[in-house]
C-alpha cells in the first residue's frame, strides 16, 4: 500500500469528500484527484503536511504507513476502534448520523437480513 491508497483510506475513514479535503487543505479538487487517482502523484512536503492535518494523521503515516508515536483518535471516532473492517466503520459512522426513526428502520432491516441467512 502506498501514499495514494493510505490517503484514500484516510479520507474514506473520516467520511469526507475529496472536495471537502481540498477546501480544508487550501488546495484544488484537481490536486486531490491527482494524489488519489491512478496517476498517484505525490504532493509537495507543504501540501502533505496540510493533508495530514486535515486528515488527523501524520505525513509519516501517509508516506510510509508507520507512525513514530500513536496518533490519538478524536473522541467522536473512538467508538469505531472496536470494528475491524472499513465497511463496519463506515456503517457505524453513517448510522450515527441518522434520525431515531431511520435507525429503527435500519436495525429492523439488518435483523431481517441476518435471520434470512
Amino acid at each position: 500500500m502506498g501514499f495514494r491508497e493510505r490517503l484514500r483510506d484516510q479520507i474514506d475513514f473520516l467520511g469526507l469528500l475529496d472536495k471537502e479535503v481540498a477546501d480544508k487543505a487550501g488546495i484544488s479538487k484537481r490536486a486531490i484527484d491527482s494524489y488519489v487517482g491512478n496517476r498517484g502523484c505525490i504532493p509537495s512536503a507543504e501540501v502533505a503536511v496540510k493533508l495530514a492535518q486535515v486528515l488527523e494523521t501524520s505525513v509519516e503515516y501517509l508516506v510510509t504507513g508507520k507512525t513514530s508515536e500513536p496518533i490519538p483518535t478524536p473522541p467522536e471516532l473512538q467508538h469505531l476502534q472496536q470494528f475491524d473492517s472499513k465497511e463496519e466503520k463506515k456503517l457505524i459512522k453513517v448510522f450515527s448520523k441518522l434520525s431515531s426513526r431511520d435507525k429503527g428502520t435500519i436495525v429492523s432491516l439488518a435483523e431481517h437480513l441476518a435471520a434470512a441467512k
